[in-house]
């Protein structure tokens, strides 16, 4: 296919492909025109319309390779020239994309979460379907191109956000495809397709930030640290995390929080972006059951929100504080140790409870782990809990204060019951009605442990009417495992029994006691306070006395305790350590292996894909290749007006482009070059009748006009001279006028000379004594300025000499070093040619040594290689010693067979009556029997190769001599008798191509009388130098007319 060399054809000849329905070909045509060298580096808005049309036909075809390589293409076009049409054809084709999507939805209502993954070409039960069915339904169908829509649009993001991740001019165009393709898997359910594009924005944002900070950054390059790249990032990272929320993504939900804390450090976000951060990142904490950090979530919303926005309303406000109250309450009840100190001395790395606990707080940007306590005395501090709603605000009041066990169910029940209803907010806090009562129960069975030691099951359902009996049988096993609630239920007397014996230890035993010494202290107090003072005077007595000696003994006792606890954390610290190199060097390892599997299957991917495109770039290619070819051949055919060549049988016009699949390249090469041969033919055959034509036209022509070239000529030249004479005549008078004139003029001004002369004169006179004035001035100035000049030039001179002595000096001790360097380094030369002599004289001993060993294994082979020779000499002497003992004998018996047949003719009767027999051998009634041998000497060579084929004649007639009576020839290779292996056919046809042209038959006699006996010694028998005899009238051509003959055939005509 030919490619159009102006953008302006490529998009026209595209149009009239797609008015007739060649999509195809259109979009080829203006791919290969964007691929186009001329226009690869130059942007114009017939390129622009030419990329629209190219990405609107890959949306309908469903090509998104091609539409990849335009885009990255118009990239570099656009990249410097116009930039903003670049962000055009992107929005176009993302809405072209989308567009799709949406009609082929309103086409069939299905179900997305149903759809296989739209990274995948099909999905698995598509396959399987396919290979069970023998044809696809058409429901399969239509459900396999709605499928491939849906992965052509979300190829589309892909791409669009890869051509446009690095350009800060198209950063806002970035931002919004990717909430584009936020909102596609939002609508259509795709959880998986948003994590692979989280994980790509993430690694997009991450190779910012990997360019040298060192190096020149392009001018079109994104500033990671740019105050509005940040905060774009930042929205983009907020619709992000709201829709992991929304698809229940949490995990991803939780590092986007992490990535939008990290850009919230960097720069000041907008309001209303914060507030969202903590809103969602309170639901993630509260979809992971951490209360706790939900709570806090929730306070630091309300206030941020208190604070920062101005003209909020109070309802929100009010569902603000409600909220806050409402989930601080849900927090879990704390055992009544220290947190801090149980989770610090918990620690095992971070992994802990603590460690989790303060990489949460992080992202509140707090440094110490909020508390339940801390959290309500915020809310009480700051005032926040007035703003809360009613019911709120009483369950506050009654959980946290009031100590009333046995009516706390029934006094919490209606403000549950009010919240429950849905009424308040919209049944926005009905979520918190289940964690409430769990509290509230925990709190009851507190309050019920302190007061009572044992209650039977009916009092203890009055008291917890909030939840049925079998859901507070698990809380109350829930509290015992996890709270620290001792208590137990006797199903044989149906009673609760709290403080139950258990497991006695320190931690639990510590505040009881601590409690019950305090309550003792005060009884003691207020039964006998006069006995209480004086054991405490006898106490502080005793203390006073031996006050010293405690001391040194706490002082010791606190020394080695603190070395006691030092030398424990060193050793935690320590083996804690030792583990944590352990677990990393087994993390990088791992990681390390893994990196490497990666390297390697992404290595032999890319080389499978690049193999793929370049076998499938070659294919193209060849296919362009070959329909170019044929394009021309059905042209050139129509041309000639030969249209019969024919391909694997069909003909060069029926062939079509679905047709080039199938054919052989080099059938098609061959082709072309069968007709380019016949053209060529033909065009010599028409140039030759046109060049016999015209030699025939042009000797004609040149015939006639001889007759009229002599008068033509000789008019010319009377022509010519009259023309010449005329013009003559003409240039004297008009020279004559001329002068005329002038003279009249010359004497009309002489009457005025000598007036001009005295004005000139008295004129000239003043300024000439001006003139003199001001030139002796300038002689003087220049006079001074010569002598300035020169006195310029004799300090330069000195100035230059003092220059010139410092350098010679300055060249003098360099010149000095310099030697100093090169003998030092002609020494070291020396010492390194020394060392290289001795080297080589040890390699060129080496090299002789070798030398001479090969020189005698070539000997000892010479010798070999000689003996051998005489052996095959030997053995080639005694061979042709027994050929030729073999010749001598079967030339004797030829011989003696020769002396029979002579006797045997002598003595037949009728020997005078036997006609004349032919010269030429040729007779067949003077052949011999087939037994006998063939004669070896005498007669043509031809004649001889015949013998050996055939029973040979007597070779008696002729010349009337026989083979003895001529002279003794050298023997020829023809000579030789056949032998086994000879190819006898070889020798008859040869025999029997060169009697071919004879003119008369061999069976008839010759008519010509038998020569003489004398002639014997003139014939050519005879071997005389005169040569063969000559032929008969009606024999053969000669050898002339034989090889112009063969040089006729050869040329493919007739010398006929």
């Amino acid at each position: 296919m030919s490619v159009p060399q102006k953008p302006e054809n490529a998009l026209k000849r595209a149009e009239e492909l797609i008015d007739v329905g060649k999509k195809q070909d259109a979009l080829d045509t203006l791919h290969a025109a964007i691929q186009h060298r001329k226009v690869r580096n130059l942007w114009t808005s017939t390129i622009e319309k030419i990329m629209v049309k190219h990405l609107e036909l890959c949306v309908e075809l469903k090509k998104m390779r091609t539409a990849r390589e335009g885009l990255y293409q118009y990239r570099t076009m656009c990249q410097a020239a116009n930039i903003s049409s670049l962000e055009l054809v992107v929005q176009k084709f993302r809405k072209a994309a989308e567009e799709k999507v949406s009609e082929a939805k309103k086409a069939q209502d299905l179900h997305m979460k149903e759809m296989g993954d739209l990274d995948e070409m099909e999905a698995p039960q598509t396959i399987l379907l396919r290979a069970i069915q023998a044809n696809d339904t058409r429901q399969q169908s239509q459900d396999r191109d709605v499928h491939m829509h849906f992965r052509f649009l979300w190829d589309t993001y892909k791409v669009v956000l890869d051509v446009l991740k690095s350009n800060v001019r198209l950063e806002e165009v970035y931002h919004e495809t990717a909430r584009h393709a936020f909102e596609f898997c939002r609508a259509n359910q795709r959880p998986q397709e948003f994590k692979r594009l989280c994980d790509t924005l993430r690694k997009n944002f991450q190779e910012l930030n990997k360019h040298p900070s060192g190096g020149k950054a392009a001018a079109h390059q994104v500033n990671p640290n740019n105050a509005d790249t940040i905060m774009r990032t930042l929205e983009t990272r907020c619709k992000q995390l709201q829709i992991s929320t929304e698809l229940d993504l949490w995990g991803g939900a939780y590092l986007t929080a992490t990535e939008i804390f990290d850009l919230m450090s960097k720069a000041r976000p907008k309001p209303h972006l914060r507030s969202m951060y903590y809103e969602y990142l309170g639901q993630i904490f509260w979809k992971s059951d951490n209360h706790l950090f939900h709570a806090f979530a929730c306070l630091k919303n309300l206030m941020f929100v208190k604070a920062a926005k101005q003209n909020i309303t109070k309802e929100e406000l009010q569902l603000l504080a409600s909220k806050a109250v409402l989930a601080t309450l849900c927090v879990p009840f704390q055992k009544t140790s220290d947190i801090h100190a149980t989770l610090e001395l918990t620690t095992e790395g971070a992994s802990s409870p603590y460690e989790k606990a303060k990489k949460h707080a992080q992202l509140f940007n707090v440094q110490t782990v909020p508390t339940r306590d801390s959290i309500a005395q915020s809310l009480v501090e700051k005032g926040l809990l007035p703003l809360a709603a009613e019911p709120c605000k009483k369950l506050f009041a009654l959980i946290e204060s009031d100590f009333t066990p046995l009516s706390l169910c029934q006094d919490a029940k209606p403000f549950l019951d009010d919240i429950a209803t849905g009424e308040l907010f919209d049944g926005k806090l009905v979520p918190y009605i289940t964690p409430l009562k769990q509290i509230i129960f925990f709190r009851l069975m507190k309050q019920l442990s302190e007061v009572y030691a044992n209650m039977t099951i009916d009092n203890f359902e009055h008291a917890a009417s909030i939840v049925p009996f079998s859901i507070a049988e698990k809380w109350m096993a829930n509290a015992a495992r996890q709270h620290g609630i001792n208590i137990q239920i006797n199903y044989s007397h149906k009673a609760i029994v709290f403080g139950a014996p258990r497991k006695v230890d320190m931690k639990s035993m510590k505040q009881p006691l601590i409690e019950i010494g305090l309550k003792l202290q005060q009884a003691m107090q207020r039964v006998a306070p006069e006995e209480q003072n004086t054991k405490e005077k006898v106490e502080k007595q005793q203390l006073s006395t031996n006050i010293v000696k405690r001391i040194e003994e706490e002082t010791r006792l606190i020394r080695q305790r603190k070395e006691e606890i030092e030398r424990r954390k060193e050793e935690s610290e320590r083996r804690k350590d030792m583990l944590e190199r352990k677990a990393q060097a087994r993390q990088r390892e791992q990681e390390e292996r893994e990196a490497e599997a990666e390297r390697a299957r992404q290595e032999i991917e890319r080389e499978k894909r690049e193999r793929e495109r370049e076998e499938q770039r070659k294919r193209e290619q060849e296919m362009i290749k070959n329909k170019e070819m044929l394009e021309e051949m059905k042209k050139q055919a129509d041309l000639s007006k030969a249209s019969n060549l024919k391909i694997q049988g069909k003909k060069i016009q029926e062939i079509v482009a679905e047709d080039l699949t199938k054919l052989d390249p080099v059938q098609i090469m061959q082709a072309r070059e069968a007709q380019m041969k016949r053209d060529r033919q033909e065009k010599i055959r028409q140039r030759k009748l046109e060049s016999k034509r015209v030699d025939h036209l042009a000797r004609a022509l040149r015939e006639e006009e001889q007759k009229y070239l002599d008068q033509w000529a000789e008019d010319i030249e009377n022509e010519d001279a009259a023309y010449l004479d005329k013009a003559e005549e003409k240039l004297i008078e008009e020279q004559r006028q001329k002068h005329d004139e002038l003279l009249k003029e010359r004497d009309v001004l002489v009457y005025y000379a000598r007036a001009k002369e005295r004005w000139y004169n008295e004129k000239m006179e003043a300024r000439r004594e001006e003139y003199e004035q001001l030139w002796e001035e300038r002689q003087k100035k220049c006079e001074e300025k010569v002598v300035e000049l020169k006195i310029e030039r004799a300090r330069e001179r000195l100035k230059q000499q003092a220059d010139a002595m410092k350098e010679r000096d300055r060249a003098a001790k360099a010149e000095k070093e310099r030697r100093q360097r090169e003998e030092e380094e002609e020494e070291r030369r020396e010492r390194e040619a020394r060392e290289e002599e001795e080297r080589r004289e040890a390699e060129d001993r080496e090299k002789e040594r070798a030398a001479e060993e090969k020189k005698a294994k070539l000997e000892a082979a010479r010798k070999r290689k000689e003996e051998e020779e005489e052996a095959r000499k030997r053995a080639e002497e005694k061979r042709r010693q027994k050929e030729e003992e073999i010749d001598a004998r079967r030339a004797a018996e030829a011989e003696a067979a020769k002396s029979a047949r002579v006797a045997e003719r002598s003595e037949r009767p009728d020997r005078d009556r036997e006609p004349p027999r032919r010269t030429d051998g040729d007779d067949w009634r003077s052949r011999p029997k087939a037994d006998d041998p063939p004669l070896r000497r005498g007669g043509d060579d031809r004649d001889r190769e015949r013998d050996r084929d055939r029973d040979p004649p007597a070779r008696g007639g002729g010349g009337g001599g026989s083979w003895r009576d001529d002279p003794p020839r050298e023997r020829r290779d023809d000579d030789r008798p056949l032998r086994r292996g000879d190819d006898r056919e070889g020798w008859r046809n040869r025999g029997r191509d060169e009697d071919a042209g004879a003119g008369e038959s061999w069976r008839r006699p010759a008519p010509a009388p038998a020569p003489r006996a004398d002639d014997r010694d003139t014939s050519w028998r005879g071997g005389a130098a005169r040569g063969p005899p000559p032929r008969t009238g009606t024999g053969r051509l000669d050898d002339r007319d034989r090889d112009r003959d063969r040089e006729d055939d050869d040329k493919g005509g007739s010398a006929w």
